[in-house]
């Protein structure tokens, strides 16, 4: 049992507002070996707050953040959070010309990084920032020392529940990112819908988050406030390093962690590699990605001790839109390879993507969503905002359908299904199959262009070390488990696929790689 208490305040800025208050003394955060209190984060949010109001930013305006994760992202955002002001976070894995693309979008008022990523900026002939400082710099651009030279005064400013909080851009992964506005709102209902189903609760009063999620992403952000909000202590990684991951594995305290499916592979074999035991995780929440049954399998075994917990939504709905129950994930059990069911005060629908009727129940169609965590809208963007949200229900783009006992189950995404002789082929049905083919480390499927059918199947594989799998071993492999226009009339092997910050993978890519 915890004695730890779970707060969700209306406004994200009173999270650390009131753990300062009640337990000032007590460790909020740890960052390469240096801990901060409750109270000290606290005081550095303020001093934030303040550094905002001397630059003169006011509500509405943004700070653009080009950085990994280091912990004065935290005393951004609740500073920010604090006088209205939007932290907008960048994707520093893109190319220079996609930042700039995103920093002109969001119309910043300052930008804050860390020089690695902001120097090759220069080069780009579009490339226009607003006042600039650099992290950990040690000079007079330095926005750590800013912080430092305020006074930890908290702010004179009432926020709002529709005050925006984050500002994060979407993957991309077809088409150009957009600016998804998250307000308090959205946190404060997401956080209601969370405690409700009782996700990511402490089981002791010495369980840690362990926090190596990107800050752009939308479970980066919320993993942090979920830690402060279950008065539980994070550790902050910079960076996600499987090795780093397993070595803190090997301390003393019981950690509750979320990762992506790739993530959780790769520290399974880092794990293997370091001969290192992986029993202190007691709470695993995966989601952005599908996990294959193979490599669940594989991860309820490495992590004995861990309750395992998949998330499904999409930075549009705060991160949230269904859970999957740790016992719903037991082998031989038809709803673990669903993505669960909806949080409490989320209601899902399947509907026909053409004609917007409601489908029965085990009929794939369109996911859509109505809830109070939905987003208020796209930055600027409101013919994109139109296109999804439609008489209150957000429309996801993820092609699913609900069975009989209301188990959602995400078959892939609208845009990616193949259309064969009249035939849908979902991909990510054949993906499934085939990551369980002992030969075959990671596999993307995409339709391809046909004059006689419109498109044909196409499989893109990476193979496993010293596998001597050609085309038609991936052919035999699937003929018995499938419907024989679902057979794939192409297969390429290639040494990665590329993917997305969110382990997502990145379909688009491969077709301008002339894979598809």
């Amino acid at each position: 049992m915890t004695t730890r208490e779970i707060i969700n305040p209306p406004l994200v800025a009173d999270l650390i507002r009131y753990q300062a208050r009640e337990r000032p003394d007590e460790t909020a955060l740890v960052f390469e070996g240096e801990t901060f209190t409750y109270g000290e984060m606290n005081a550095r949010a303020n001093r934030a707050a303040q550094a905002f109001l001397a630059l003169g930013l006011g509500p509405g305006d943004r700070v653009a953040w080009l950085a990994r994760n280091v912990a004065t992202f935290w005393d951004a955002l609740f500073g920010a959070a604090k006088i209205g002001v939007v932290m907008t976070p960048i994707n520093w894995r893109l190319a220079p010309a996609e930042v700039v693309q995103i920093l002109n979008d969001a119309k910043a008022s300052i930008f804050v990084g860390e020089a690695m990523f902001i120097d090759p900026l220069r080069d780009v002939e579009t490339f226009a920032p607003p006042k600039t400082f650099i992290l950990e710099a040690g000079d007079e651009t330095c926005f750590d020392a800013l912080i430092d030279r305020q006074d930890a005064i908290e702010p004179d400013y009432a926020p709002t529940s529709g005050d925006v909080v984050v500002q994060l851009y979407t993957s991309g992964t077809t088409g150009l990112p957009k600016g998804v506005l998250l307000s308090n709102r959205c946190y404060y209902e997401v956080g209601e819908a969370g405690a409700a189903a009782g996700i990511v609760l402490p089981k002791s009063d010495d369980e840690t988050i362990l926090h190596a999620l990107p800050h752009f992403h939308i479970a980066g952000v919320n993993f942090g406030l979920m830690a402060i909000g279950r008065s539980m202590p994070f550790i902050q990684h910079r960076q996600f390093d499987p090795a780093a991951i397993v070595n803190e594995a090997q301390g003393a305290r019981p950690l509750n962690s979320f990762f992506v499916p790739v993530m959780i592979m790769m520290i399974i074999e880092a794990a293997k590699q370091m001969n290192a035991p992986l029993d202190k995780f007691v709470s695993i929440s995966y989601g952005a990605a599908p996990m294959p049954e193979p490599l669940l399998d594989a991860a309820i075994a490495a992590m004995p001790n861990a309750v395992f917990t998949q998330f499904y939504g999409m930075t549009e709905t705060t991160g949230g839109v269904a859970t999957l129950a740790h016992e719903d994930h037991a082998a031989g059990k038809k709803q673990r390879v669903s993505a669960g069911i909806p949080l409490p005060g989320c209601e899902v629908k399947i509907c026909d993507p053409a004609t917007g009727e409601e489908v029965p129940p085990g009929e794939t169609g369109e996911v859509v969503i109505k809830s109070g965590f939905v987003m208020d809208g796209y930055w600027n963007r409101p013919d994109a905002t139109a296109d999804v949200i439609r008489d209150g229900w957000y429309w996801s783009g993820d092609a699913g359908y609900i069975d009989e006992n209301g188990f959602l189950y995400v078959v892939d995404r609208i845009k990616d299904m193949i259309i064969s002789g009249g035939e849908n082929i979902y991909p990510a049905e054949l993906e499934n199959l085939l990551s369980a083919c002992p030969e075959i480390a990671d596999v993307a499927v995409i339709g391809t262009p046909d004059e006689k059918w419109g498109e044909v199947v196409k499989v893109v594989a990476v193979k496993r070390i010293g596998a001597q799998l050609d085309e038609a071993g991936v052919v035999d492999f699937l003929r018995d488990k499938i419907a024989s226009f679902k057979l794939p009339q192409y297969v390429a092997f290639i040494d990665m696929l590329p993917r997305n910050p969110s382990g997502k993978i990145l379909k688009t890519e491969l077709r301008k790689m002339g894979e598809g």
